[in-house]
């Protein structure tokens, strides 16, 4: 598939927050993030959103939110989706084909393709943030269904990337997190990033979790330092700066009454 054009423009030449997502969990995380960047911080906010309503853009614009987005239908997913038609035989890939049901599993994907599009999503987010970022900027890129209960400071711009590493068996950096401290390093670490990603989906190879297997390709070429747990909490503690809703963490009780606060 070919990536749609996008809309919209960046408005900010130092650090802003960033984050991406479909017209759905807008409704749902969107405005709720927005809102508790507005009231807990001062952080400069840009969202880029796909296939979003109006009256979503307007509420975006209304509270000085810096938006791009496109309209990218499910009908582009289909090449994809036909890979994945049937288990393969190759381990490697069967693995992968076992994600994709997983994740199916766990959500209200009615088919693969919803499963491929919203992979799109997940993946796209990084594609476009390195199409609109200057080289200077800093920006700390995050998942939509997170909380912020406290301005972001500045990291120390001693390495290129910072992201949380999982280690052990399933040792991974998260994607949920992705700090670029706004060196010519960190501009092109993001930039790799986004064509390595979009290399992929433009060959229909397209699998959940893609954009997490080619983070732990690339991060190791590159200076990086272990974000700290308290911008992408999923324990959700007291004195973190930002509550992250990891997995079925979405409906514990402590998260839905802190996502009350700012459900308006």
């Amino acid at each position: 598939m070919q990536l749609p054009q996008i809309n919209g423009k960046l408005n900010h030449n130092d650090f802003f927050i960033y984050g991406a997502c479909d017209a759905a969990y807008f409704d749902e995380f969107g405005k709720v993030l927005v809102n508790s960047i507005r009231k807990n911080s001062n952080n400069a906010i840009h969202l880029h959103l796909f296939n979003p309503r109006d009256d979503q853009l307007e509420f975006c614009y209304s509270k000085d939110v810096s938006v791009t987005y496109e309209y990218v239908g499910s009908s582009l997913f289909v090449n994809s989706a036909k890979r994945w038609s049937t288990q393969p035989t190759d381990p490697l890939e069967k693995l992968k084909y076992d994600r994709i049901l997983n994740a199916m599993s766990k959500s209200d994907d009615a088919t693969i393709l919803d499963r491929m599009q919203r992979t799109y999503f997940a993946c796209a987010r990084f594609i476009r943030l390195a199409e609109i970022i200057q080289k200077t900027n800093s920006v700390f890129s995050i998942d939509v269904d997170a909380i912020v209960r406290k301005s972001i400071l500045p990291l120390e711009n001693n390495c290129d990337v910072y992201l949380h590493h999982i280690t052990g068996k399933k040792a991974r950096f998260l994607a949920g997190g992705v700090y670029l401290t706004g060196n010519e390093q960190s501009y092109n670490f993001i930039t790799d990033y986004a064509k390595i990603l979009t290399d992929s989906i433009t060959k229909d190879y397209i699998y959940w979790g893609l954009d997490q297997d080619v983070l732990d390709i690339i991060v190791p070429e590159y200076k990086f330092n272990n974000l700290p747990f308290s911008f992408i909490d999923w324990e959700m503690g007291l004195d973190s700066h930002i509550w992250t809703a990891k997995g079925t963490r979405k409906n514990l009780e402590v998260f839905i009454n802190e996502k009350k606060k700012y459900s308006f």
